[in-house]
């Protein structure tokens, strides 16, 4: 087997792994780099030749990880494009999002190759996806040689799988981004049962541990609790959410709170892209033993409308659910922390990762009474509002993952999707407790022997 990670940095960046085995040529994921414009966003796609593809699996619809698909796809056109059931429907909408994103950044940021893609090639991706079930090899066959794949839940998102291919006896696992506790809204990962011969996996929050006694479960008390006194004082509180999965998830915290009297009853404000996906939620959980979400968890919920004007708090006290999670420019999270930060009854809560150098993370590093530049929106604002961060990570823990590792007994890892230093932990660690493991960091670009 050769092996190739096509993300042009190590880094969690564009996900993109370029595999043959035998006769067979896959790749798994072809996203876009988050913290990149234009074609520099793009994985190295220089190395796939184009028409040589046979399979195109999508592990899941962030765009880290299929935002770079229908540039790929429309050079490999007898490629099977492989999606999880629950994900097939996702991809398409997070792709027309994203193109409109592209639209207004070519003429916000003269970025002349964007759109990378338009409308005609996202639609012709649908009548080529394969949905897979959970649980069920498929078995294609190429000049006489069989291979098989299969797809397992990987928690993270709705939808999120992990993708194992067998071929002569010998199993890769991709992991994929994965999570094993469960949400009120999702079950965590259940990978295929058995050793596998070579596991490349995720290494997102290998840098870093929770504190003891941290847990999922207790960060969403600590976030109700945090919401309900910001409430009771009378302030409104901002939640920078992912609209795909994690704004879901925040609504069926706050609804489920509401519902035990722990916060008060006021407005929900939700908006764009999450909204669309939680109605998207709503009819897939009918279809699917992974995921839950009903109308009952969208009571209480609006839409935001109006402008929001920098330095003029918002008229209705209650809970603000935007997107995006590392409040990036232009977004509405980042605009309503320009409009709420000077109000000392107010918080603005962030519930997921934010990468340094996003607005997310430079706002969690201003100190109380300082300063914060909007420099796009030509607006200082004052941080006298509450600024928290609370833990409700869709990525395994480090240790959860080294466990998972330990488990598959694997001949061979390879350490993806996270910083030098949390491959370098995990690579430590593996070495250190199973010797005879071979673990790979690969170099962007550079196919590997496996």
């Amino acid at each position: 087997m050769v092996y190739t990670d096509l993300n042009t940095d190590v880094d969690v960046g564009a996900s993109g792994h370029l595999i043959e085995m035998g006769p067979f040529k896959a790749l798994v994921d072809c996203g876009l780099h988050p913290k990149r414009m234009g074609l520099d966003a793009l994985p190295d796609i220089s190395k796939i030749t184009p028409e040589t593809l046979d399979f195109i699996a999508v592990t899941h619809a962030h765009l880290d990880h299929c935002g770079a698909l229908p540039v790929v796809a429309r050079n490999q056109n007898h490629a099977h494009i492989l999606a999880a059931e629950e994900n097939s429907d996702l991809l398409a909408r997070m792709l027309r999002n994203s193109r409109s994103v592209m639209v207004k950044q070519r003429e916000e940021f003269d970025v002349k190759e964007y759109p990378l893609f338009d409308s005609q090639s996202i639609d012709a991706l649908k009548s080529r996806t394969t949905p897979m079930p959970f649980h069920h090899e498929k078995q294609f066959e190429i000049n006489g040689e069989r291979i098989g794949v299969t797809f397992t839940p990987a928690g993270h998102i709705p939808g999120a799988s992990s993708v194992m291919f067998e071929y002569k006896r010998r199993k890769i696992l991709f992991s994929g981004d994965i999570s094993f506790h469960s949400t009120g809204i999702l079950r965590g990962a259940t990978p295929p049962e058995g050793r596998v011969d070579t596991l490349v996996v995720e290494t997102t929050r290998g840098s870093y541990s929770r504190p003891e006694g941290v847990s999922y479960d207790s960060e969403v008390a600590r976030l109700v609790t945090s919401i309900s006194l910001v409430l009771r004082g009378g302030g409104s509180v901002l939640i920078p959410a992912f609209a795909l999965g994690r704004m879901q998830e925040i609504l069926f915290i706050l609804q489920r709170a509401k519902q035990q009297k722990a916060i008060p009853d006021v407005p929900v404000f939700a908006g764009g892209l999450g909204l669309d996906i939680a109605e998207h939620f709503i009819k897939g959980a009918k279809r699917s033993s992974t995921f839950f979400f009903g109308k009952q968890h969208m009571e209480g919920v609006k839409p935001l409308r109006g402008e929001i004007v920098p330095g003029k708090d918002f008229e209705t006290r209650g809970i603000y659910v935007l997107g995006s999670g590392m409040m990036v420019e232009h977004t509405p999270s980042y605009l309503a922390a320009a409009a709420m930060m000077d109000n000392r009854a107010n918080a603005i809560f962030f519930v997921g990762y934010a990468d340094r150098d996003t607005p997310a993370a430079r706002l969690q590093r201003t100190p109380y009474g300082g300063q914060f530049s909007f420099k796009d929106l030509f607006f200082v604002g004052n941080v006298n509002c509450r600024v928290d961060k609370f833990d409700l990570t869709s990525h395994a823990d480090r240790e959860e993952i080294l466990e998972f590792i330990m488990r598959k007994d694997p001949r061979c890892v390879v350490l993806t999707h996270g910083s030098m230093a949390a491959r370098e932990w995990f690579m430590d660690e593996i070495i250190d407790r199973s010797p005879k493991t071979s673990v790979i960091i690969p170099e962007p670009s550079v196919p590997v022997e496996l």
